[in-house]
């Protein structure tokens, strides 16, 4: 009896030092991820597996067939949108939402010819869309996130390292639904699976990174150019001591340089009050850019517009953090929407104007190809253009891929590498892994 207490007396103590995200978990939980990548705004979507499938999960239901592809699609009945499975023209179900579920998690949908472990539901999305939502166990989402993250070809102490930031991340995230790409973390599905990262995934299972007994939100980025950043100066969030500003020695140190034209199309002779004359013929002087723009855009106000950047008139950066990094920002730019005209029929010219703003937030509406970091080097412009350089891929906020893989080479283990890049950290295993479904 005297064992039993102490048994149930350590298990309890155990528990209460697991990281604070709702309630502990001691098993391996489950991630859902939105398919986005590849999947977004599609009305209809093939769908291949392999393994045993069954339509909405129970076994007297409708197994899918390994030899037959099917199709999903958006319907519309009564002026309702709704989700429809398809087997050549027969349909086997429709609702508001259907799902696939396995037995198994080794067995695999594929989508559009991409392939996905776990079990998937589906719903409209945008009253038109097929939108499709990944269940899958935390260990099998990292086998597929760490090769797209990191090269699988890295030394394996790398990847370790990488399979614990990419997990920790995850694992914050544990009850959200997040999507596939860069927004959170690259997720491609089975395509980049290797041995050598599945491996470094399978020696950390479990293991998350925690301050105070809590899960930490890690960040991580290519290359810090030298000089880690705190998460204060890049984000504007509140400073974590975990996030310092140090010296890196093992980054590569990945130099950039970009010139960005003032004017980016020329509007002389251009007829404002027809632009079906000249819309489609008109490109802007730095096409990547001003499509980076108009992501921007799409994404803050002008959703599903046509747009022509015409001029950036104002873009400087300054206030170096101690990491040599630019923390602010003004930026200024101009362009027209089709459609938007003024009381004289005329396109009407738009402008927005940032003065003073986060470095970061200029870096995501010129597009982060074009400012890899924001730690420049040198800024000069001329009447025409700007020419802007720096070092370093991505913000430099924690850890650096290329200063791990560095380190790793230099031989230095995961948790060595994980102690310089996250100060003040614990790698605590959290969770074991569950074999099947």
């Amino acid at each position: 009896m005297k064992k039993l207490v102490i048994t149930v007396l350590i298990a309890f103590l155990w528990l209460a030092y697991l990281p604070n995200r709702g309630e502990a978990i001691a098993q391996e939980p489950q991630m859902q991820v939105k398919l986005v990548n590849y999947l977004a705004n599609k009305p209809s979507i093939s769908l291949k597996v392999s393994g045993t499938y069954y339509l909405n999960g129970t076994a007297t239901a409708t197994r899918l067939s390994t030899a037959k592809t099917y199709t999903v699609k958006v319907v519309t009945q009564s002026n309702k949108p709704y989700i429809s499975l398809y087997d050549g023209s027969t349909r086997l179900a429709i609702g508001a939402n259907l799902a696939i579920k396995t037995s198994s998690r080794k067995d695999t949908a594929t989508f559009n010819n991409h392939t996905y472990l776990g079990n998937f539901n589906f719903a409209v999305d945008n009253g038109r869309y097929v939108g499709v939502t990944n269940r899958i166990y935390l260990e099998d989402y990292l086998k597929c996130v760490v090769p797209s993250e990191m090269y699988a070809s890295w030394n394996k102490e790398a990847l370790k390292t990488q399979a614990v930031a990419a997990r920790t991340y995850a694992f914050y995230r544990i009850n959200k639904v997040i999507n596939d790409t860069t927004t959170y973390q690259f997720y491609e599905g089975t395509a980049k699976l290797h041995p050598n990262s599945t491996a470094a995934t399978q020696e950390t299972v479990g293991q998350i990174l925690t301050y105070n007994g809590k899960v930490i939100d890690t960040l991580f980025s290519a290359s810090n150019g030298g000089m880690t950043e705190s998460n204060y100066n890049e984000f504007g969030t509140p400073p974590l001591p975990y996030f310092p500003i140090q010296k890196d020695i093992y980054d590569t140190k990945i130099k950039w340089s970009s010139i960005i034209h003032k004017q980016q199309i020329n509007t002389t002779g251009l007829d404002l009050r027809n632009p079906a004359k000249w819309w489609d013929k008109t490109v802007e002087a730095d096409s990547a850019i001003a499509s980076n723009m108009k992501t921007w855009l799409s994404q803050n106000g002008y959703s599903n517009k046509q747009i022509k950047i015409v001029s950036i008139p104002k873009l400087s950066f300054y206030e170096k953090t101690k990491s040599g990094r630019v923390s602010r920002g003004d930026i200024q730019f101009t362009f027209y929407v089709k459609g938007k005209v003024d009381s004289t029929g005329k396109l009407q010219l738009q402008t927005i104007s940032y003065t003073g703003a986060i470095a970061d937030k200029n870096r995501n509406i010129m597009g982060k190809s074009v400012f890899p970091s924001t730690l420049i080097t040198n800024m000069a412009q001329t009447s025409s253009a700007y020419t802007i350089s720096g070092s370093g891929k991505g913000h430099g906020v924690g850890m650096s891929q290329h200063g791990a893989n560095n380190r790793a080479n230099a031989g230095l283990k995961y948790n060595s590498i994980l102690a310089f890049y996250y100060p003040h950290t614990v790698n605590s295993k959290v969770y074991v892994l569950k074999a099947s479904y």
